[in-house]
């Protein structure tokens, strides 16, 4: 977790001059300045918010529903206001143009728990899960998505190789590699590009001992006492997440910092007219962060008094957008992002695993 100190150089009367530069240049003394937004513009404004999306049905196959999962954590424990591991986590990948965010979510756990393990860079392949997810575990043949859930259990029935083994190809298979690979419904080979390499086919695989749902309630609870990562997958809002697809204004500041708040009404009504999800791994939360929330027209929320309204208590995610657009001036880091509390337990699935007992296969 970053910090920060005071300059060496810092002198009494720079610290006495401090707090009252402060109070003329705030709403006021002990009133915090509002942080400064950008204003509401169409969606295609905004470059680089149009990564591929999945399918929101893939995404929640077999889902027991919230209510139906035990509660997973000690009752006693007092969770921090804040918490991460971001030390546990490898470097933020791209999926690119290709709808397999599950994929990439799920790879993200899998590397963060052999890093816990011991595991010193792990980057294992997610070009070969999308094919063991499709072939092996034979879930989605037909369709380009997948979900956490049959993606860990590829991962722990069969394992993934090292990434070098069968490397990430960023661009969808079309007629050029293949004829069959065109319309809505393709074989599974235009899904998977292909069978493995025979490097792949022959390389050690990467296993996990066990996978599990998670609930919402519990994700503060496995991240702080097993410091695990849960996957999510959830339903899509195009204005929430400020995408280019969205059909309501978005912010391009939101966007940047990787704020994601929950939907306005007509944000929900307008987003599942073309149903869509996404899965990102949970890796972390601030209780006392706090975002002005904004309306259909793009435009920042007041109450009858004038007053910003605000969205409080975030979860901290790694998602798989690359860090140079979405999240790329993150508080954190660049290609994570903040989601609201109230976005997760409303709409998301969650999935975590155990981590592996050895660093070798």
């Amino acid at each position: 977790m970053q910090t920060s100190s005071l300059p060496r150089r810092l002198t009494l009367s720079s610290l006495l001059v401090a707090p009252l530069a402060l109070c003329l240049t705030a709403a006021g003394c002990g009133e915090p300045a509002e942080e400064e937004m950008s204003p509401p513009v169409a969606a295609d404004q905004v470059d680089g918010n149009d990564a591929p999306l999945a399918s929101l049905s893939a995404l929640k196959a077999d889902f027991p529903g919230d209510e139906n999962i035990a509660f997973e954590g000690k009752a006693d424990v007092v969770l921090p206001t804040k918490f991460d591991i971001l030390s546990l986590q490898a470097p933020v990948r791209n999926q690119s143009r290709r709808g397999v965010c599950s994929i990439f979510s799920t790879m993200g756990l899998v590397e963060s728990l052999y890093k816990k393990a011991g595991l010193a860079t792990p980057d294992f392949s997610e070009q070969y899960l999308q094919w063991s997810v499709k072939v092996q575990v034979k879930a989605f043949t037909t369709s380009e998505g997948s979900s956490d859930n049959y993606n860990l259990q590829a991962v722990v029935k069969y394992g993934v190789p090292v990434e070098s083994a069968w490397p990430y190809n960023p661009n969808p298979w079309t007629t050029a590699e293949d004829p069959a690979c065109t319309g809505e419904s393709q074989p599974t080979k235009c899904w998977t590009q292909g069978e493995p390499p025979a490097a792949a086919k022959t390389a050690p695989k990467y296993k996990l001992p066990a996978s599990r749902w998670v609930s919402t309630s519990s994700i503060k609870n496995v991240i702080y006492e097993k410091k695990s990562g849960v996957v999510v997958g959830m339903d899509f809002f195009y204005q929430a997440w400020n995408h280019r697809a969205s059909t309501l204004p978005v912010n391009a500041t939101y966007f940047s910092k990787g704020y994601v708040l929950y939907p306005n009404s007509t944000d929900q009504t307008e987003s599942r007219k073309k149903p869509a999800g996404h899965s990102v791994q949970l890796v972390g939360w601030d209780d006392t962060l706090e975002v002005q929330t904004v309306d259909k027209d793009g435009k920042p929320v007041v109450d009858s008094m004038g007053k910003p309204v605000k969205e409080k208590g975030f979860f901290l995610f790694k998602n798989s957008w690359g860090t140079d657009r979405f999240g790329n001036t993150h508080s954190k880091q660049p290609g994570y992002g903040w989601i609201s509390y109230r976005y997760v337990s409303s709409f998301g699935s969650g999935n975590t695993a155990d981590p592996p007992t050895r660093i070798t296969p």
